[in-house]
Order: C-alpha cells, then structure tokens, then sequence
C-alpha cells in the first residue's frame, strides 16, 4: 500500500490533490496548524539566515519526519511513502541529492520513500545573524551526549548545543536539565538550543526512525548558518555499530541512528548539495562504559547526579503500569541495559530511578514480560559473544573501518552487558 504526504507552508497551494496535507506554520510567530506544532517555522526563523541549501534540508527532513510518524506502519512491515516536499530551490530534491535522500531514508527505516520537491518562496524578511560557531554539538538528553558535552568543556570552542524534542516530557526535562548543568559548568559562554517539531495529535507510527535525520539536518543548517564545519555526535562506539544481539534483531529491528553507514550516508548528501559541514561521532571506538568514565575524569562525581536524570529507555513506557512513571528509563530494554552496564566501568554509582526497581508486584512483573525478549537476547548475547562474521554481516560498514577495532569495540560492550544483574 502507498501513502502520499505533501508538507507545505500553511499559505501555499497544494499540488498533490490525492496525497495528505500536512500545514507547518511559516514562522515561530505564527499560529500553530491543525496537522503541525513546535517552535519551528517553515522559514526556520528560529535558526536565523539560514542559506537555502541547508533551509531546504531542513524542510526534507521535516517532512519525512512528519510522515514517517504519520504513516502506520503494515503487517508486511514495509511502507511506501509519496512524500512532496515545499522547498525554495527543488531541483536538486528532484535529482541526485533526492536519490541519495531516499535511500538514506530507506537505510533508516527499511521503507520505500519516493521524494518530490515543489517550489515554494520564503516569507521576505530580514534575519539577524548569529554570532559564529566552531562546532554544533547534538544534546540528545541522553547520557552519551551530556558525557560528550562534558568531555569536550576543557576546549573552550565557541560551541552551540542543539536540541530536539516531539513532546515528550521526559526527553524535554533531561535536555533541559543537562544544558543547564552545562552551562553552569562552562568557563565560556555556552549556546543551547532547543527546538521542537511534531506532527499534533497521536502519531499513527509509534517508532520515528528518520529522526537522525531530522536532528542531524536541524545541526547542520545551524552549523551553515554560523560558518561552523562540523557537527559533532557524541555516541558511544557499541551503540553506534548496534551489532545485532540475536539474528532476530537484524535489519532496520535494529537502530542506525549513529551508525557510521548512516554518518557516511548523510555527508554524501551535505556534500550533494554543497553544504560545507561534516557530521562525525569522536567516540566510534568507545563503549558506553569508556566515555562515562572520560567525563567522569573531567568533573568528578558531580556528572552522577545530573547523569541520573538522563533519557537513555527506547520504550518509555511507565505510564502503563500500576504506580509507573512516564519520566523512568524503564531499565531492562536493550537501551537501558547497555546504560547500566556503562556505570559497572569504575567504582561510579547509577543513581538513575529505573522503572524496574520502582515498581511492585503485579506492575512488576507486567514490565518484566514486555522487556523478556530483550533480557533473553542480552543473555544470549552475552552467552555465544560476537565474531568476525557478525562484525561482516553488519554491512555499510565504511571501507576504512578498521574491522579489528570494532569487533574489540563489541567484546569490551558484551562484557559491561555481562555484569548487569537481569531478573
């Protein structure tokens, strides 16, 4: 079956009758639409001056995002999508830059994406230019890029954190809470940037897996806008090549947000469409385990607490259980279980309220027969180890990936998931 989405600027016309209108008000100052909130605009006003190129990557990836949420997801699992997107300069969406879009779109979420760039023209204004950057850092609310942020404190690069959140309170609050820990850490003044985008009412597809997209565009038009060349991701290494644990979770069962495949991917189109920016991870050859313990060295324990309150769950799923909470990494996805195994690095203490120690009796075990795939997968891992055979049928490895390097990446992440205590 083949859905047909077209995203355009709330005042535009439509030009594909058939498909579904998703209306993005043209600026922050406008109302919110029926289909589209944030604090983002069409224009990307809250960017600044953004050059087209990178404006009209922002617009993309808005609107993949904005469908890929949209569209349910089949029994036969894979989609196809129609996506028509309103950009200023559409001809190189409708030629090679949208081919290299499409299938990194298809990388990430395993669908067919067929893309269509309409002309659109932005609202005539004059934008205040933002003082310069060295680097764009993403601050997921997560605990790899508060470690990152941490690690790279010491520089003293003129530096802007750049957030994203949908809605969920929980990702907010550790954004919110990280940037601020941040900023009262730093020695120089520190950027934070948060941006909200999403598609209102209840997704129709619960997983957003052309997210990276989205967050990796939203930081490179920042970077291009404050002549910055780089876009840094702190991910650890492990997650990052997310080896699959069991055969059974292959494929796109398996996330490639910060897969080098994906980082590959993404440069070739910066570089399609000329934009001067390179999104990069430092710490490809890290477990989770290794840069805790580098952000630790540079702050000391003072990182737990704010540590803590980190967004780590891919499930986030507390609000279904008797005394649950929706803000609690549940502590037994796959995600969770590769964050406590990174605190049994050192003598650090997790100080992180897991879901599962949180709750009692039958709530307790309703949690532990949702997550029993995962706990079963992490002790089967754990159990045969993974080889060089697993490391190859990774595939999209990049051609200078010191194959070697990774497959002791995923011997040193097996053995933080082995000291995990598991129900």
């Amino acid at each position: 079956m083949t859905t047909a989405i077209e995203v355009l600027p709330h005042d535009a016309q439509q030009h594909e009758r058939s498909a579904t209108h998703l209306h993005w008000a043209r600026t922050s100052a406008n109302s919110p639409t029926p289909e589209v909130a944030g604090t983002l605009g069409w224009d990307l006003d809250l960017i600044g001056p953004v050059p087209v190129a990178a404006a009209d990557l922002v617009r993309v990836a808005v609107s993949a995002y904005l469908a890929d949420r949209r569209t349910p997801r089949p029994t036969t699992f894979v989609r196809t999508i129609e996506l028509t997107a309103h950009t200023v300069n559409p001809e190189p969406w409708n030629s090679a830059p949208g081919e290299l879009t499409e299938e990194l779109l298809h990388w990430l979420t395993g669908d067919v994406w067929h893309l269509h760039a309409v002309p659109a023209t932005p609202t005539d204004r004059t934008l205040t230019p933002a003082p310069p950057a060295d680097d764009v850092m993403l601050l997921s609310g997560g605990l790899d890029s508060l470690c990152g942020a941490v690690d790279h404190l010491p520089d003293g690069r003129a530096r802007i954190h750049l957030s994203h959140h949908d809605g969920s309170t929980a990702v907010r609050r550790a954004q919110t809470t990280a940037g601020s820990w941040l900023r009262s850490h730093a020695s120089y003044r520190l950027r934070h940037h948060s941006i909200k985008i999403r598609q209102n009412g209840t997704p129709g597809e619960p997983t957003s897996r052309s997210r990276s997209l989205l967050f990796a565009a939203l930081a490179a038009a920042t970077a291009a806008t404050v002549s910055s060349p780089q876009v840094t991701v702190p991910e650890n290494g492990f997650t990052s090549i997310n080896p699959p644990l069991t055969t059974a979770r292959g494929g796109t069962l398996t996330t490639r947000s910060t897969h080098p495949g994906t980082f590959s991917r993404l440069n070739a189109l910066l570089t399609a469409v000329d934009i001067p920016v390179t999104v990069g991870n430092p710490y490809l050859h890290c477990t989770k385990g290794e840069l805790l313990e580098r952000a630790h060295d540079r702050v000391g324990d003072a990182l737990l607490a704010v540590a803590a309150a980190t967004v780590s769950c891919g499930k986030l799923d507390g609000a279904r259980y008797l005394g649950g909470n929706a803000n609690f990494n549940c502590g037994l996805c796959v995600a969770c279980l590769v964050r406590r195994g990174s605190f049994t690095v050192g003598p650090r203490q997790d100080r992180t309220i897991y879901l599962v120690e949180h709750l009692a009796g039958s709530a307790r075990e309703s949690l532990l027969r949702r997550r029993r795939r995962d706990v079963l997968d992490v002790q089967q891992a754990v159990l045969r180890g993974i080889d060089e055979i697993d490391i190859l049928a990774l595939g999209d490895l990049p051609s200078e990936t010191d194959f070697d390097a990774v497959a002791d990446l995923c011997q040193r992440g097996l053995q933080e998931l082995s000291r995990v205590p598991l129900p």
